[in-house]
C-alpha cells in the first residue's frame, strides 16, 4: 500500500477510531499504551481439567464464597482465569 492509498485509508476513519490514536502515536515517536490482557473465562468442567479439582469442589468453593464465579446466564457459571489461579495457589 502506498503512502496515498495509506492516508485515503486514515482519513475515512471515523475520529473515535483507536488506530487513529495509534498511528498518531507511532508517528510521533510514542509507543502505543499497553492493552489489558483479554479476560478468559473457564467453563466449569474446564476449571476443573486445568486445575486437577472436581466439578464438585468448584461448586462448593463458590457456594461458600471462596470461589467467584459469573453467572452468564441462569444456572450456567465461568470462572475468570484470575480468580482461578487464585483460588489454586491459595
Amino acid at each position: 500500500m502506498s503512502k496515498s492509498e495509506l492516508l485515503v485509508t486514515l482519513a475515512t476513519l471515523p475520529e473515535g477510531d483507536a488506530r487513529l490514536a495509534a498511528v498518531a502515536s507511532a508517528l510521533s515517536g510514542q509507543t502505543a499504551p499497553e492493552r489489558p490482557a483479554p479476560l478468559r473465562l473457564y467453563r466449569m468442567g474446564d476449571a476443573a481439567r486445568e486445575t486437577g479439582l472436581s466439578r464438585c469442589t468448584l461448586w462448593r468453593a463458590i457456594r461458600d464464597g471462596r470461589l467467584r464465579a459469573v453467572e452468564v446466564r441462569r444456572g450456567s457459571h465461568r470462572i475468570p482465569e484470575a480468580e482461578l489461579r487464585r483460588f489454586v495457589g491459595a
